[in-house]
């Protein structure tokens, strides 16, 4: 017999949910099945929605992470990441190139303040330059470290913004020899959000494990990225997109973006606008 504190164990544990893939695709997959079958109806000032609580996406191979299921899905995530690596946060001149949506959003000044990319690789961290530099910084120099955050959602966002940021955070640790990657997310939209912040945050895991082994810890290996978030939904305007990748096959054969051949060249290229590597170049070439 379970006593009533077992059974009240059980009830919590159950209220959470882990969902692995080995691609975008089946991560996609897998998080409208359990929407559709786990989801309640939620009314949101972004309109009504099936919405599940406490989600974990995993992603097994974070290289596997262009989506397929959707026309037009890769042209997207790589018209965003260039808006991220741009890290411009005037909508006109970075998000809004990879879709309007975003002029939706934006403040008096014309800005939004979902460009990831600008926390990232642009907000100055006093003596780091950035906070990729910081999380480079302290996990080279304490392969444990428990500190190498990056800081998405601020407090500065607490106003009456249009644009408050999903994401609240991602976090890198070293943990068996592999270089994980955990995102913290407050909402995350399984059909709008998931396939291209998955896409974002993947990249930025392989870059950071690829800077790492170049820097000073050769042998690393590549873990999971992962995506933790406390609701995910389906709104009722994507629900036939939603039933369409539900019904999708998906494929054995996944094409992948080129690797990441050097970190340093690739971040030249992120920070300064070229596109010397083959890798920006083929995030251009797809973007056009």
């Amino acid at each position: 017999m379970i006593s009533f504190i077992e059974e009240d164990k059980m009830k919590w544990v159950d209220e959470f949910s882990t969902i692995i893939g080995s691609s975008v695709d089946e991560l996609v997959q897998n998080g409208v099945y359990h929407i559709l079958t786990s989801g309640e109806k939620i009314s949101s000032r972004a309109g009504s929605a099936l919405q599940a609580y406490g989600v974990n996406y995993v992603l097994r191979n974070p290289r596997n992470r262009l989506h397929h299921l959707r026309d037009g899905a890769v042209k997207y995530l790589t018209r965003e990441l260039l808006a991220y690596f741009s890290g411009k946060l005037k909508a006109e001149e970075g998000l809004a190139k990879a879709s309007k949506f975003w002029m939706t959003l934006i403040d008096e000044d014309g800005n939004v303040n979902s460009n990831y990319g600008y926390y990232v690789f642009y907000e100055p961290v006093e003596k780091y330059g950035n906070q990729y530099n910081w999380v480079k910084s302290v996990l080279l120099n304490n392969n444990d470290s428990r500190r190498a955050i990056i800081n998405i959602n601020q407090n500065y966002h607490k106003s009456e913004t249009k644009d408050f940021p999903c994401t609240i955070g991602i976090q890198f640790y070293i943990k068996d020899n592999h270089l994980f990657c955990e995102v913290m997310s407050r909402s995350t939209d399984v059909i709008t959000g998931l396939p291209y912040d998955m896409g974002f945050f993947s990249f930025l895991h392989e870059l950071m494990w690829k800077d790492l082994t170049e820097s000073g810890i050769p042998n690393l290996m590549l873990g999971n990225t992962v995506m933790k978030t406390t609701f995910t939904q389906i709104y009722d305007k994507s629900l036939s997109k939603a039933n369409s990748v539900a019904e999708s096959i998906l494929s054995n054969e996944h094409s992948e973006m080129p690797t990441i051949e050097s970190a340093r060249e690739t971040l030249v290229d992120i920070l300064t606008g070229s596109k010397n590597t083959y890798l920006l170049q083929w995030i251009d070439q797809h973007a056009q």
